[in-house]
């Protein structure tokens, strides 16, 4: 830390006789000097199968058995002598043992298409000051730890995928392809980078615990019972007092939390961080910067006096453009399958409110069944859908006389919900079934002209 400390004293006193180009030069240079001597830190450990098997995930299938887990930062540095995550490499190990009779070969992009080869992870950790000895262990390092895309028959190989980091919880695909076949080993990976905003509901995946704070379960077996349950759910949520109605309830899931959770995460969701000053200052900055936070918190909305119990967003082009999902685990369940109600939207920009606390908010999208239809696109994307139907229940608003949620956004909608049932293996596009329900009114919910009318040319609804 003494050399560190002088040589930057050093590089300010060069630095002042010097116009400002040449200032930056040289400030730039001494932080490649700095980054350089950080690098050659530490003294890498050898790889011990044994010790990362205690932390990972497993998935069986015929002949093949694929762990996987993810170091956290000292890990990290312990193995491989040099920060990687502070490079937004995130190392994932992986062990594969193939006791079948045919080679297969790993296709690292399934896992992440930005992966990172081997040269690439090297070349974030040279500097000037690193000797040629220095980076040559270091490049060594990191290719013979690396995993190796071919797996002979009947072997054991471990090694390393290096992805990018990510705050947020993360799906990965271990792909292997032989002759004929294409064998995928799905990991969802819970982060421990972000305070969630679902707490609890994720930890062990604990659906029924939560089941039990809405007053016990229902389970049906009736399709049409079931679907009369639905209609008869809240057409809105509400604020927390249950008195001003806002956004439309537009959707239903029959799924458990482990068929969920993965199955947005793997389409693009991210969890959302909780709403506390910290984050709410973050969000407020990111309005202002146009930062891509793609954890910002999202206000509470209730469905019988309850806030939802998860949160998700997708965000696009930046914080201003971004789509929220919200989730409530509901008291009844079809088949012994856990039922979801939810909320979708799409958020087109942000504007200035005094309805909010922090005096923003996301203005949405006013063709509330777009988003609504998004999220359909989305789970059929994840390959996770068995059926989809559309039930009543919903309150309808027409373009030229829209109704308006809790902040004053105006929206419109035929008032249907989407109903979608899930599968925990994976389901074609071809394999899904159209229950025959209710259906969008044909010609939509508009005249010819009438988005060519202002928007507020007819009274909102309450």
């Amino acid at each position: 830390m003494k050399s560190t400390s002088i040589l930057v004293l050093c590089i300010e006193r060069f630095a002042k006789g010097f116009r400002r180009p040449v200032v930056v030069f040289v400030l730039l240079l001494g932080a490649t000097l700095l980054a350089g001597g950080c690098a050659t830190r530490g003294r890498p450990q050898p790889v011990d199968d044994a010790r990362w098997m205690q932390y990972a995930f497993s998935r069986q299938n015929d002949d093949l058995t694929v762990w996987i887990t993810l170091p956290g930062d000292e890990q990290t540095k312990e193995h491989f002598g040099i920060p990687l995550q502070q490079e937004h490499i995130q190392p994932l190990w992986l062990r594969v043992v193939n006791r079948s009779k045919r080679p297969y070969w790993l296709l690292p992009a399934f896992t992440d298409p930005a992966y990172y080869s081997s040269a690439e992870v090297s070349h974030h950790f040279r500097g000037i000051l690193t000797s040629k000895d220095v980076e040559r262990r270091q490049e060594v390092r990191i290719e013979e730890v690396a995993f190796d895309y071919y797996i002979p028959p009947g072997s054991d190989q471990s090694g390393f995928i290096y992805t990018v980091l990510h705050d947020g919880s993360q799906v990965y695909s271990i792909a292997l392809l032989s002759t004929g076949s294409l064998q995928r080993f799905n990991f969802l990976v819970p982060t421990e980078r972000l305070r969630t905003d679902y707490g609890q509901l994720a930890a062990a995946w604990r659906v029924d615990s939560t089941n039990t704070t809405m007053g016990g379960s229902t389970d049906m077996t009736d399709l049409a019972i079931f679907r009369r349950n639905l209609e008869a759910w809240p057409a809105h949520t509400s604020d927390a007092t249950s008195k001003a109605a806002g956004d439309p309830i537009n959707f239903f899931i029959t799924a458990p939390w482990g068929v969920v959770f993965p199955a947005l995460i793997s389409v693009g969701w991210d969890e959302t961080e909780m709403l506390n000053t910290s984050t709410a200052f973050r969000t407020f900055g990111a309005f202002f910067s146009g930062e891509n936070y793609r954890h910002s918190p999202v206000s509470p909305l209730f469905v019988y006096g309850r806030r939802q119990d998860a949160a998700f967003q997708k965000v696009r082009e930046n914080i201003n453009a971004r789509n929220h999902l919200r989730l409530w685990l509901m008291p009844m369940k079809y088949g012994g399958q856990p039922v979801w109600a939810g909320q979708i939207s799409r958020d087109i920009g942000v504007r200035l409110t005094t309805h909010t606390l922090w005096l923003t908010t996301h203005e949405i999208d006013p063709d509330v069944d777009g988003a609504r239809w998004t999220l359909v696109q989305d789970l059929i994307k994840a390959q996770c859908v068995a059926q989809i139907g559309f039930v009543a229940g919903g309150t309808s608003a027409t373009p030229i006389a829209p109704r308006s949620n809790l902040t004053g956004d105006k929206y419109f909608t035929d008032g249907l919900r989407v109903v979608l049932f899930l599968s925990p293996t994976p389901m074609g596009a071809d394999e899904i079934q159209i229950l025959p329900w209710s259906e969008p009114p044909r010609g939509g919910l508009s005249n010819p002209g009438d988005y060519l009318k202002p928007f507020d040319a007819g009274p909102a609804q309450p």
